[in-house]
């Protein structure tokens, strides 16, 4: 079985880590954060910080995930996939066997499908996003790279989402509109107009 690596070790990492466990596709060889200690809170070994990544590589082992969840920038995933890539790791997607895609959803490298998200019909999914659990991606949206649909959060039909934005938890993007990028939605909003680029829009 194909060994892989986490970066992060909060919250969202143990999602990922259960999903990955569930999938059985791939050994998790252990953890990567900013400081080294024996394990983390699942037992799984911490193997170095971020000045290890290219000696692991090295070691043969070729595959990592990013685990760090997004918490309203997507910066710090940015700077770990940057980081991974010139180093020459491959960054698999990982969907939660919950999860529901339709046939013809397509889903960047380096993105998490959360347990209970759905990614419906003719939409796609950008590198390196987080749909989160019991998300909704209806028909024909898109969604770009390094952005967080959050729990609970929907998107419906020819929903257009930018780079590095975060739709909070329990909102709803009516069907047509645009999000632009680094835009923050706040969790229970309900987005009926389009939203420029770097804003963070709180409604009803």
């Amino acid at each position: 079985m194909e060994k892989i690596i986490l970066l992060g070790n909060g919250g969202h990492a143990g999602s990922v880590t259960d999903s990955i466990k569930q999938l059985g596709q791939y050994e998790i060889a252990g953890f990567v954060g900013r400081a080294a200690a024996e394990t983390n809170g699942a037992g799984f070994p911490i193997i170095g910080t971020d000045d290890d990544l290219k000696a692991i590589y090295d070691s043969g082992i070729r595959t990592a995930f990013v685990a760090i969840g997004y918490l309203g920038e997507g910066n710090a995933r940015e700077r770990a996939y940057g980081k991974l890539k010139q180093i020459g790791y491959r960054l698999p997607h990982i969907i939660d066997p919950s999860a529901t895609l339709a046939d013809g959803a397509q889903i960047g490298e380096g993105t998490y499908v959360a347990k209970g998200a759905i990614i419906n019909v003719n939409s796609h999914v950008g590198k390196m996003s987080i749909i989160n659990t019991g998300a909704i991606v209806e028909h024909d949206n898109v969604v770009g790279n390094f952005s967080h649909i959050a729990v609970g959060s929907v998107l419906c039909g020819n929903v257009t989402v930018g780079d590095n934005t975060l739709v909070g938890a329990n909102a709803t993007v009516i069907q047509g509109v645009e999000v632009g990028s680094n835009v923050i939605v706040g969790a229970g909003t309900t987005v009926r107009y389009r939203i420029e680029s770097g804003q963070i829009y709180y409604g009803k």
